[in-house]
């Protein structure tokens, strides 16, 4: 079965954000008020960006999320923090999209991040909360009520099953970062895994 996998900006979904190790727009950067603009210890990210491996190019923002607490989120620049579960899927950081030539249900899909040079280990120096959001229309939406800060194989994201069988499943993701000590933080990737049939 032909099978795709594409990370895309959940603003304007034809911009793809390239798996890593690929070159060119290949990463989700975490800044502070402006691009390449820090984030200070302890702080989360005020803004985020598509961006090279190392940080330095801009590719366009993306929407973001700062954390505000351990139910709510800062959208954008806004200091009025909204429950996660306001939050639309537009306005998530992340979407991943699943598409196949056959229609095909989902199962035990899960999210993490990792320190790069082993999958199974929390980044150092750096916590990565995330959450799934779920919410397309008007109304309270259905996805995680909480952040879940997401650490290796010990703490993942996991997502609510998509029964119906079908060709294209997306999944959105609201993810931000905390940097726990000085200094950039490249040393840490994503890793997305789901089960189909």
């Amino acid at each position: 079965m032909a099978t795709t996998l594409t990370f895309r900006d959940p603003s304007a979904p034809a911009t793809t954000i390239n798996p890593a190790a690929s070159g060119g727009f290949n990463t989700v950067g975490f800044y502070g008020p402006g691009f390449g603009l820090s984030v200070r210890v302890g702080e989360y990210n005020e803004t985020t960006y598509r961006t090279t491996e190392d940080g330095q190019t801009n590719g366009g923002a993306l929407p973001n999320l700062g954390y505000a607490n351990v139910s709510g989120a800062f959208i954008g620049p806004s200091i009025i923090a909204e429950p996660l579960i306001d939050i639309a899927n537009s306005q998530s950081t992340l979407l991943v999209r699943l598409n196949t030539d056959a229609a095909v249900a989902t199962q035990n899909t899960r999210f993490r991040t990792f320190d790069k040079s082993n999958i199974d280990y929390a980044p150092s120096g750096v916590s990565v909360f995330a959450a799934e959001i779920i919410r397309d229309g008007a109304g309270v939406g259905s996805g995680d009520i909480f952040w879940t800060q997401i650490q290796g194989s010990g703490v993942v994201l996991s997502f609510d099953d998509q029964g119906i069988p079908a060709t294209v499943h997306d999944f959105y993701i609201g993810i931000t970062a905390r940097p726990d000590s000085i200094g950039e933080k490249t040393n840490f990737a994503y890793y997305f895994e789901t089960e189909f049939l």
